[in-house]
């Protein structure tokens, strides 16, 4: 057992260091051309993924990198348009941290879906469904705006 238990967490370490030592390759990454923006969909949504399976407050430096080159990638790919409303604006209610959260959520749900064609609206909605998951893990260290309480008390009922 004792073996079996050394294993996973090696498997864990070393699984999480080579991702960790992407990051800095993320931070010099550009994007040049059409094709880039393609190819680069895997990593956009792994770092997504990452942003929303780790605590606010951990590996600070590896969140906001993660952040920068999903928002690089959402502001040059072609193939999806992302529209920041006001009810995202309200969610997010001037905390920069939840904002990015948001642009997170709204790229996890466009490539998840890929095949489906989603209106503003159904982005919307499971955007937020993943900020409100996430801003209900206490263990996740994120405040959430007054809006995201309002959601959390409602999905506990």
């Amino acid at each position: 057992m004792k073996t079996f238990f050394s294993l996973v967490c090696f498997v864990f370490l070393f699984a999480g260091s080579v991702f960790s030592q992407d990051f800095e390759a993320l931070s010099k990454y550009e994007f040049t051309n059409v094709e880039s923006y393609k190819t680069e969909r895997s990593k956009v949504l792994e770092c997504a993924n990452y942003l929303f399976n780790t605590p606010s407050n951990t590996a600070e430096l590896n969140r906001l990198t993660a952040l920068q080159y999903i928002m690089k990638w959402m502001e040059g790919t072609p193939a999806f348009t992302f529209e920041i409303g006001e009810e995202a604006m309200k969610l997010s209610k001037g905390n920069t941290d939840l904002l990015g959260l948001y642009f997170a959520g709204m790229t996890k749900v466009v490539l998840d879906n890929e095949g489906d064609t989603l209106n503003a609206q159904q982005i919307y909605k499971r955007t937020e469904a993943l900020l409100v998951d996430y801003c209900a893990n206490s263990a996740n260290k994120m405040k959430p705006s007054k809006t995201l309480k309002k959601l959390i008390k409602l999905q506990k009922r």
